[in-house]
Order: C-alpha cells, then sequence, then structure tokens
C-alpha cells in the first residue's frame, strides 16, 4: 500500500496527512523492536502499539492537529 502511495500520490502528499509530517522510516520500527527485545519492555504484555506517527488518533478526532 505505500508503494502504491508513493507511485500515485507522491511521498511530499503522503507526508502532509501525517501527523509528524513525515512518512515512517525503517529506523522507526527499529526503535521498537529493540525496545520490546529489552528488558525495558519486561511488563509489557498484551499490548497494542500503533506505530504510525499519530494518523490513527488523528483520524478520530482525538489527537491535537499540530505538526511536530
Amino acid at each position: 500500500m505505500t508503494a502504491f502511495g508513493f507511485k500515485n500520490g507522491g511521498e511530499a502528499k503522503m507526508a502532509a496527512g501525517q501527523p509528524m509530517g513525515r512518512v515512517g522510516l525503517p529506523s522507526d520500527l527499529a526503535g521498537l523492536a529493540l525496545f520490546l527485545a529489552s528488558p525495558a519492555s519486561a511488563h509489557v504484555t498484551g499490548a497494542h502499539i500503533l506505530l504510525d506517527g499519530g494518523a490513527t488518533l488523528s483520524r478520530h478526532g482525538i489527537a491535537p492537529k499540530v505538526k511536530l
């Protein structure tokens, strides 16, 4: 889906719709993976961790409409 969006709309258009003002990078996922594999996540169980730059919350009107 991301490749389709880049091809048809372009990265700038996709980034404009994100609260963070940019599209996600592989390093964003790597940071979460490192956290979950580390002792720091020892008490994290059964959690839904959204890794979408705040897009889900913004779409539902929960998050403030501020670009970081």
